[in-house]
């Protein structure tokens, strides 16, 4: 009998943690896409969220505008990969004029399927993002997407 309870109470843990992680799981079963807040207007926090889903992982990166310069606040969320090995320094940033600035080694620490940290950019960011209608975030080879691009427009 105490085998039979024991065996019960393990299936509806195993359950409860199953359906924890499945219910705030973001769905990756679609291609990846780039999306900004709703309005398109900065979040709460005073930063322009853009999110990217598919590959089996979420991305989401929150930028506090071109005062905050070339530094990005990077969110990776899966259920199915380990995100440990990620560095995201092959990750660029581009503009509307074609200028490009290459990553520094991004700060995160490590967190399996859950990581987050800053990722800024080598270069001189005042004259990249002056007189810029656009950026572009590049992120290569998170999950099982070659690439993900991330915009913000800036219509200056």
């Amino acid at each position: 009998m105490n085998a039979r309870r024991a065996l019960a109470a393990s299936m509806v843990a195993i359950i409860v943690v199953i359906a924890g992680c499945s219910s705030s799981a973001p769905s990756a079963s679609g291609p990846a896409s780039s999306s900004a807040s709703p309005s398109g207007q900065p979040s709460p926090s005073g930063q322009l969220t853009r999110t990217s889903d598919g590959g089996q992982v979420t991305v989401v990166v929150d930028w506090a505008g071109p005062s905050a310069g070339a530094a990005f606040h990077v969110t990776l969320d899966t259920h199915a990969v380990d995100l440990d090995p990620l560095d995201l320094t092959d990750a660029v940033l581009r503009n509307d004029r074609g200028e490009t600035l290459a990553a520094r080694p991004w700060s995160a620490p490590k967190g399996g399927h859950h990581r987050q940290g800053t990722l800024a950019f080598q270069g001189d960011t005042g004259p990249f993002l002056a007189n810029t209608q656009w950026i572009e975030l590049v992120i290569q080879d998170v999950g099982d997407l070659p690439e993900r691009v991330l915009r913000w427009e800036l219509g200056t």
